[in-house]
Formats: C-alpha cells, sequence, structure tokens
C-alpha cells in the first residue's frame, strides 16, 4: 500500500482505507514495506497538519505496528521511471521486486493515471495500480 492509504487509515476510522487495514490485519492480503515506505509514512504523519490529529508516540507506534506486523523487505533496486513524479517510482520497483499482485495507492495525479496494469520485463509478474475501494471490491469478490 502507498504511504498515503496508511495515512487516510490512521486518521479516519471510516473508508476504503480503514477497511483495507481491518482486512489486512485479518490475513486477506499480505502487505510489503520497506524503509523507504515506513520512513515517508512516519515522515507525512509528523507533518504539523497530521500531529494535531495524532501526538507524536501514536505516530511512532503506528509505525512500528506496521512494521512489526507486515512483510519487511529491503528497499528496491530502482526499476526506472514508471510515475510522472520520481518520488513515487521506488513505491512501484518495491512492488515489481517482490512479486506484488496490487499496487493499491490514492494518488490520482500519479500513481493512477498509470496503465492498469505495469509489467517490468520478463519473468516479472504484471502488478496492478488499484485505488482502496476497487481494491476493497476485489477482495470481497475474492471470499
Amino acid at each position: 500500500m502507498d504511504p498515503n492509504v496508511l495515512v487516510s487509515a490512521a486518521i479516519s476510522s471510516r473508508g476504503a482505507p480503514r477497511e483495507l487495514l481491518a482486512a489486512w490485519l485479518s490475513g486477506r492480503f499480505l502487505m510489503v514495506v520497506s524503509y523507504d515506505l515506513l520512513y515517508e509514512l512516519e515522515s507525512v504523519l509528523l507533518r504539523p497538519y497530521f500531529l494535531g490529529r495524532l501526538v507524536y508516540f501514536d505516530v511512532l507506534a503506528y509505525v512500528a505496528w506496521i512494521r512489526e506486523r507486515a512483510e519487511f523487505v529491503p528497499d528496491a533496486p530502482d526499476w526506472g521511471r514508471f510515475s510522472p513524479d520520481p518520488d513515487d517510482d521506488y513505491l512501484v520497483s518495491l512492488a515489481l521486486a517482490n512479486g506484488a499482485d496490487f499496487l493499491v495507492s490514492q494518488d490520482q495525479k500519479h500513481l493512477l493515471t498509470l496503465a492498469p496494469v505495469l509489467t517490468a520485463g520478463d519473468g516479472v509478474k504484471p502488478l496492478r495500480v488499484s485505488h482502496p475501494r476497487v481494491f476493497v471490491e476485489e477482495l470481497g469478490r475474492r471470499v
């Protein structure tokens, strides 16, 4: 999951991001995280806007909680440019390098504008880029 989905899940008890967090905790899918992803998550949640909703300790505890429960992998090597925003390319590389089926994001300007299915070459399975609500619906079909 893109850190923006995890941020939304942290600050709201409603919506698709929170539903995904619950589905992940119940074992419906595996979430892959890396140092880069956790660093971005923490740095966003420590911005003044979010610290108005969360306290410093809660941010650190949330990031540690995700780190302990997710599949932690090394940062992915740079697989090239995928997104109009180069800061998002690490997420695509992370997903492709670890054989993810989906990259879940709310990034309408960059990640969700990519082709619905990305491929990185021979031997790498395709990656679907999905909005949280669409991924929740996909999970519902896989009951």
